[in-house]
């Protein structure tokens, strides 16, 4: 029995879909306790640089579930495109991966990541117009598919990125908090900027899981 590039595309498809919303889950519990006063500032640090390691992944994984999907539909015959666009599609997977590699690795000299991180920003809004264009030039019969299922993972795709911008938003107090507190700054204040951060994040990060399993769900069941 041969594997064939579909299976093995959708393999990776499968294993960055459970990276990302497994990342997501640990982050988020892990962020309760670099907020915890009561443990001490090492072991706040600790936890802050496992989560920033952990959370490279679900960066990661948007970019390569999309260029993954993008290709099983045109392998299947679902997207009626030209190979370029397919090739195309893998270009800016890349170009998303490599920028948040670049800021990942460089995260301690803010500076020198700032353009990127704008970079990132633009990018992702940029994604979310395409896909959000595609979606409905194909809902109204003028784009690149008439399969409902997968225009309908392309709008909860296009929401996941939206949703990951107002997390960016929402979650950006809280590294600096933490930081500060490592050089003896506050340790009260800064610890409720933490835990007030993470109030707000958290029914994003559950909307966006929410999201991501429908998502899957209409991959397996095909219901439109």
């Amino acid at each position: 029995m041969t594997i064939g590039t579909y299976n093995a595309l959708l393999l990776l498809h499968v294993l960055v879909f459970v990276y990302w919303l497994g990342a997501d889950l640990a982050v988020l519990y892990a962020a309760k306790y670099g907020a915890d006063e009561s443990l001490s500032i090492e072991t706040r640090q600790t936890i802050g640089d496992i989560m920033a390691f952990v959370d490279l992944f679900p960066r990661l994984s948007v970019p390569l579930i999309g260029a993954t999907g993008v290709t099983m539909a045109f392998l299947s015959g679902a997207f009626v495109v030209h190979e370029f666009w397919v090739w195309s599609t893998w270009l800016a997977a890349l170009v998303w991966v490599s920028s948040n590699l670049f800021v990942f690795l460089n995260r301690a000299n803010p500076e020198r990541i700032q353009s990127v991180v704008r970079f990132d920003a633009v990018w992702r809004i940029s994604m979310l117009v395409a896909i959000v264009g595609v979606a409905a030039a194909s809902y109204v019969g003028f784009g690149i598919t008439s399969n409902m299922s997968l225009i309908a993972k392309l709008m909860i795709y296009a929401i996941a990125i939206a949703l990951s911008l107002i997390l960016r938003v929402l979650f950006k107090p809280y590294r600096p908090a933490l930081a500060r507190i490592a050089a003896g700054g506050d340790s009260a204040a800064d610890s409720a900027i933490m835990k007030k951060a993470l109030v707000g994040a958290k029914p994003v990060v559950i909307l966006i899981w929410s999201l991501t399993i429908a998502a899957a769900a209409i991959g397996l069941w095909k219901p439109f």
